[in-house]
């Protein structure tokens, strides 16, 4: 046990340390949520106070991590396609579940520094507030969030293990997760038979927590509605590893050839 801790801690820190080595990803953390949040608060300039604060301070933080998340999920498991390591990594004595969750695990960490970044900027620049209420519910509310997103990372990165296509996967789903999981607007302005697929992402539910959380309203339901389809996400990614293990075992095609 304490073997596996150390794996996967120290996966999680090296991969910090990597991410932040490459100018791609420093742009992702320290200058896409400025983006997100300048171009969010124009669009929702003229409204409630309240409706700036779930749909333009929360949206635009989990644009910025849902963008770290992507790079954690895709881009990092084609860089070690290319690099020639991910075989390495696929039978190294510590187990691929390990180091493939301190990776995601350390981007997650960055994509939550940006959130925080984000929030910052809303408070220096344009003076809005966030009141937290029940900061202790908040805290708890966070971590529910942050383990769903880690799930919900962790099966698109197997997933990503197995395709070739993962960088072109990768910022194929960037911007459609935004749209399907009502970041900027609420899912009920989506079409009707598009609100289902909405219901099936842990994004969609992790947002909705924070807004409810925000306002007081309707947080045991969506506490609730959110460990359900995380505890499901956990079952497909335990089938998923087990798929995939086998796979790469058996066709060895984890490499570029």
């Amino acid at each position: 046990m304490t073997s596996n801790w150390h794996a996967f801690w120290s996966s999680v820190i090296l991969q910090m340390k990597l991410s932040m080595a490459r100018p791609m990803f420093q742009f992702v953390i320290w200058i896409s949520p400025l983006f997100y949040a300048t171009i969010t608060y124009f669009i929702y300039g003229g409204q409630s106070p309240e409706q700036i604060r779930q749909y333009v301070v929360l949206g635009s933080g989990f644009m910025a991590l849902w963008t770290s998340i992507v790079y954690s999920s895709a881009s990092d498991i084609h860089r070690e396609r290319m690099y020639g390591t991910l075989e390495n990594i696929f039978v190294a004595p510590a187990a691929f579940s390990l180091i493939l969750a301190g990776k995601i695990a350390g981007n997650t960490l960055w994509g939550f520094f940006s959130m925080v970044l984000s929030f910052s900027y809303f408070t220096l620049l344009f003076q809005i507030s966030i009141p937290i209420d029940q900061p202790l519910l908040f805290i708890l509310a966070l971590f529910t969030v942050a383990v769903a997103i880690f799930v919900f990372a962790f099966v698109m990165a197997l997933l990503f293990t197995l395709s070739r296509q993962a960088e072109a996967l990768m910022n194929f789903i960037e911007y459609p997760i935004f749209l399907l999981c009502g970041f900027l607007f609420p899912i009920a302005i989506l079409p009707i038979w598009l609100q289902p697929f909405s219901m099936l992402l842990p994004p969609t539910w992790a947002i909705e927590l924070l807004r409810a959380v925000l306002v007081g309203q309707g947080m045991g339901n969506t506490f609730l509605a959110l460990g359900v389809i995380t505890a499901i996400y956990s079952i497909i990614a335990y089938i998923c590893y087990q798929a995939v293990q086998q796979k790469a075992r058996k066709d060895g095609k984890l490499g570029v050839y």
